[in-house]
């Protein structure tokens, strides 16, 4: 209902007088509230235009006592825009005539509320280049990134097991050093031996010695 009536007031100056404001805007439904202060009167409410489809009252003609005041409640359809039309208040039995412009437009939040297009909760559609774009991104730097370091790792542990390899084949086994260490000793001995003796046969057998270490070591040795 219209936070303001639209009050009428009856009779002050004249007989069947009806004063009201020239024009009159509500939302929604509204109360036309007859003042009379002078004889009694009837009124009678008329709606035209395209006010006349979307308003509606109980009854048309309403009696209003000398000093009486009357609420007339009318009833508003929703609309949907602003509609606009004319009551008339007709006094004297249609000897007269008061007109007022009346407005009725839409409900407060109906007016606030804002209509949202539908396309704009709807995804973007991504397009086949932008896809493309990302995706050959993606996998060019995954595999840029993941390539070098799969391949440098792998190159590593065969290059380090080769050399790993190489050292423990070359390196001689338990005999062999044993082998090595006892001509040492057979050397050492057999030159303390020719020192001490002074003697020529000793230095041949100390030279046939050397020879056959050697030659051993030679074949045994990597």
């Amino acid at each position: 209902m219209s936070a303001e009536p639209l009050d009428v007031v009856l009779n002050r100056d004249r007989l069947n007088e009806a004063l009201a404001p020239e024009a009159y805007t509500a939302s929604g439904e509204f109360p036309v509230v007859l003042h009379n202060e002078g004889e009694p009167v009837h009124v009678h409410l008329r709606f035209s235009g395209p006010l006349a489809a979307v308003t509606a009252v109980d009854s048309t003609n309403h009696y209003v006592d000398g000093g009486a005041t009357r609420h007339v409640h009318v009833d508003v359809a929703d609309v949907d825009e602003d509609v606009t039309g004319t009551l008339s208040l007709v006094t004297g039995h249609g000897a007269e005539s008061t007109d007022v412009a009346v407005t009725v437009t839409p409900p407060p939040e109906q007016q606030n509320s804002v209509a949202v297009d539908e396309s704009l909760s709807e995804p973007p559609e991504r397009t086949d280049s932008g896809s493309g774009a990302s995706a050959g991104l993606g996998s060019d730097s995954g595999s840029g990134a993941g390539s070098p370091a799969s391949g440098g790792g792998s190159g590593g542990r065969d290059e380090s097991g080769s050399a790993v390899d190489r050292v423990v084949a070359a390196a001689p086994d338990a005999a062999t050093l044993l082998v090595a260490a006892f001509a040492v000793v057979v050397l050492a001995a057999a030159a303390l031996a020719a020192l001490a003796l002074n003697s020529t046969a000793v230095t041949l057998g100390l030279v046939a010695v050397v020879v056959a270490v050697a030659v051993a070591l030679y074949v045994l040795l990597p």
